[in-house]
């Protein structure tokens, strides 16, 4: 049987969480409770961050789309003389402004389908698991495009890093989202120009206590079952856990310069 295209699958994919988090407001309202906390729930990225300020040599502005707290934005910032974080959230703007970024270094507050409006091509463009709630992928691919004189970068993963999280899946018997795969067969659907680069990132988690790693990992199981199936994750440090993995981020370099 012939699967749908992948902007369908992606819209159905969209439209199938349950947080209703394509919705704008619903959106809106997550970050505004995330916000002052987010960065501290996030991995770092080294090794992401190097690739990409390799890359972006040369290149005289940089947008990123789905700034947020700038987490991204800011290690990059020194690589390129004008730089534009864009997010539609003034609440996790208010977390990028708040770290005192350099002054060349703009935030603007829209959605993508406003961005034509609000700032002009950049010579870069970044978007970071940035359209997961998007339905329309076709249409914000093409608005991120018509954005970027020279390079767009897609960066996604397919739900496979952590691994309580994908326990939690299997148990759920939720499939994995797989949206960096999605993403490639999208912009080879559109025939763009594009090179993968899969880039590994490693995380680690310092934990207290049985319980706490139980909690961290908000799965429904006995701590014994916990530590049994996060074992192979696990390094014993006194009375606590060091829980670390790899995980894989896709990197999707599209070529614009053609336009």
């Amino acid at each position: 049987m012939t699967l749908p295209d992948p902007f369908t699958r992606w819209r159905e994919l969209v439209l199938s969480a349950g947080s209703q988090r394509y919705q704008p407001q619903r959106d809106l309202t997550f970050w505004q409770g995330k916000a002052a906390h987010y960065d501290e729930s996030q991995p770092e990225l080294p090794n992401t961050v190097r690739w990409l300020r390799a890359d972006l040599q040369g290149a005289a502005s940089l947008l990123e789309v789905g700034a947020g707290t700038g987490r991204l934005l800011l290690p990059l910032a020194d690589s390129v003389p004008h730089v534009t974080g864009l997010d539609y959230s003034p609440d996790m703007l208010a977390q990028l402004e708040a770290k005192n970024s350099p002054p060349h270094v703009r935030a603007v507050c829209c959605s993508l389908e406003q961005a034509p409006n609000h700032v002009p091509p950049h010579d870069a463009v970044l978007s970071a698991w940035a359209l997961a709630y998007q339905p329309d992928l076709r249409g914000a691919l093409g608005t991120l495009r018509c954005l970027s004189r020279q390079r767009l970068y897609l960066l996604e993963d397919d739900g496979v890093g952590s691994p309580h999280v994908q326990l939690r899946r299997a148990q759920a018997g939720k499939p994995k989202p797989r949206r960096a795969s999605l993403l490639r067969e999208a912009v080879a659907a559109l025939d763009w120009d594009v090179r993968v680069h899969s880039i590994t990132e490693r995380r680690e988690v310092r934990l207290a206590s049985a319980a706490a790693l139980t909690a961290f990992a908000r799965l429904p199981l006995p701590e014994s079952e916990v530590l049994a199936a996060l074992e192979p994750y696990l390094t014993r440090e006194g009375q606590g856990w060091r829980y670390a993995w790899d995980f894989e981020v896709v990197a999707l370099r599209v070529e614009c310069a053609e336009q």
